[in-house]
C-alpha cells in the first residue's frame, strides 16, 4: 500500500510548498518543502503514540502525530482526507 496526501495550496502557510503526507506499509514519511531546503520524518506506525484532527466548520483541517515525545502537525487538508489518515493509522497499529 502506498498512499499520499498533499496539503492544499489555498490554506494558510502552503501557497507555494505544500506539505505532504506519504503511507507506505511500514510507516508515515513527512515532507515539509521549503525554498532552499525541507524536511523529511519517517515515523513507523508502532512509534505513533496517538492522532489528533482538528477540523473546523470553515476552512482547512490540522493533523498532528504524537511520536518519539514530539508532535508533529500539519495543515491543510480535507476534512475526509484527515479522517482517512486517522484510519490508515489506526489500521496499521492493530
Amino acid at each position: 500500500m502506498h498512499k499520499t496526501f498533499t496539503a492544499s495550496r489555498i490554506s494558510e502557510g502552503n501557497v507555494l510548498f505544500p506539505p505532504t503526507i506519504i503511507f507506505d506499509d511500514n510507516g508515515v514519511t513527512v515532507r515539509c518543502p521549503f525554498i532552499y531546503s525541507g524536511k523529511s520524518t519517517y515515523i513507523p506506525y508502532s512509534c505513533i503514540s496517538s492522532v489528533h484532527i482538528e477540523t473546523p466548520i470553515i476552512g482547512f483541517s490540522t493533523i498532528s502525530f504524537y511520536a518519539f515525545g514530539n508532535q508533529i502537525s500539519i495543515h491543510g487538508f480535507l476534512r475526509s482526507e484527515a479522517i482517512q489518515m486517522r484510519q490508515i493509522i489506526i489500521a496499521h497499529q492493530r
